[in-house]
């Protein structure tokens, strides 16, 4: 069946993003004098909206051993998607666990953040009561990382100095647990976006932003505290996608590495080492003309001052363009054409009388003729989109909506 809208995928961006960031690591490292840390590519959210199953085939192709989601289900589906491929990378769960889906992840081998003291015991019951099932005792344990509140404040084991001696004894309790196996411990920066990102850092974090440092600081800190007490906390990992690309003080052993991975920046701009991975498309579904003085969509707050030609366009905000995309610039015949009115649930409006900034085509756009919401350039229009709705392109493409087909290419 033919579809009015779609979302096209390049298997090759994703490839050379891939290879992108594994270069900046390789540079980074060398520079710093450390030890390249292994990439952890994050495909929570179903891969950022980009579908999980095609991003982790493609990074796995390319060399991911070691992927990140951020719930119960995502990890299960993509243990069953790596499974099929013949794969069987490592795969932690960065968000809660819900103690009753322990048994699950032992037996699909899923590691899960203990997120905090509390958290560590119930996981720790929920793995005893699993080995006390069936006819023998079994001696499973559950691979867990330590999540590190480093300044987030969100979750985590608090890692700020008032309360460090007593949490090193809570990782202490864990590391010893027979029911746990401690196998790694992170945190996650709160500002590094903006602070990182802004100078472009690859010598060394001298002159980082303030917030991460306070952060990165924290976590060093609590590292080195469970060293001393000759604790085993395994793969140490903080750097999100901003610190991979600016901070080798925050590699470790491993960086977390998400939006980058799709081609889009952390604070919002275009790097022309990436390439956007998506490009959102939809359908002119009609074409009609406006008197002056007519109005248009719900609220009728778009007036029309000339003789307007309307394109009417079947993607809506329960496609993922968002109401709060209205006034934005989407690209028909490859010029961009202005959204009048407010955007509905199912359908859209451009006013198609002439292109922004650009002269007038032959003819007109018609129905039938492709529409792009966002992608197909280096970054540029997702990231207007974004400012356009205040927010960021990491939420641009999360929301375009299971019901938009993705289309690998």
């Amino acid at each position: 069946m033919k579809q009015k809208n779609s979302a096209t995928i390049s298997r090759a961006a994703l490839l050379s993003n891939y290879a992108a960031v594994d270069s900046i690591l390789t540079s980074g490292s060398r520079k710093a004098g450390i030890r390249k840390p292994k990439i952890i590519c994050v495909v929570k959210a179903d891969a950022y909206g980009h579908g999980i199953a095609a991003v982790s085939s493609a990074l796995g192709e390319a060399g991911c051993d070691f992927f990140a989601v951020s719930s119960e289900d995502e990890a299960v589906e993509l243990r069953e998607l790596e499974l099929r491929c013949g794969r069987h990378p490592e795969i932690l769960i960065l968000g809660h666990v819900m103690p009753e889906n322990v048994d699950e992840m032992i037996a699909r081998d899923i590691t899960c953040a203990a997120v905090s003291p509390d958290n560590a015991r119930e996981l720790s019951e929920a793995a005893a009561a699993h080995n006390r099932r069936g006819r023998r005792i079994r001696e499973d344990s559950l691979k867990i990382h330590i999540k590190l509140d480093t300044g987030m404040n969100r979750v985590g084991f608090a890692a700020d100095p008032d309360r460090l001696a007593g949490t090193v004894e809570d990782i202490e309790a864990a590391a010893a647990d027979p029911n746990l196996t401690v196998s790694g411990i992170f945190t996650h920066f709160a500002c590094a976006d903006d602070e990182l990102m802004d100078g472009q850092i690859l010598e060394g974090c001298e002159d980082c932003g303030g917030y991460t440092m306070l952060q990165l600081g924290r976590y060093r800190a609590a590292v080195d505290a469970l060293t001393r007490r000759g604790i085993d906390v395994g793969l140490r990992h903080c750097a999100n996608s901003a610190a991979a690309l600016t901070c080798p003080d925050a590699y470790f052993d491993a960086v977390r590495a998400g939006v980058v991975l799709y081609g889009l920046m952390p604070d919002g701009k275009e790097d022309p080492r990436f390439r956007p991975a998506m490009r959102f498309d939809s359908t002119v579904v009609h074409i009609h003309r406006l008197a002056p003085g007519e109005r248009v969509s719900y609220g009728a707050e778009f007036t029309a001052e000339r003789p307007t030609v309307l394109a009417t366009v079947g993607a809506g905000y329960a496609d993922g363009f968002e109401r709060a995309y209205r006034g934005c610039a989407v690209k028909i015949g490859g010029l961009p054409y202005r959204q009048v009115g407010r955007i509905c649930m199912d359908q859209f409006m451009a006013d198609v009388t002439e292109p922004i900034g650009k002269p007038a085509p032959s003819s007109p756009p018609a129905v039938g003729e492709p529409v792009t919401l966002f992608g197909g350039d280096s970054g540029e229009s997702v990231n207007a989109l974004a400012r356009t709705a205040g927010t960021i392109n990491y939420e641009v493409v999360c929301k375009v909506s299971k019901r938009v087909p993705r289309i690998v290419e």
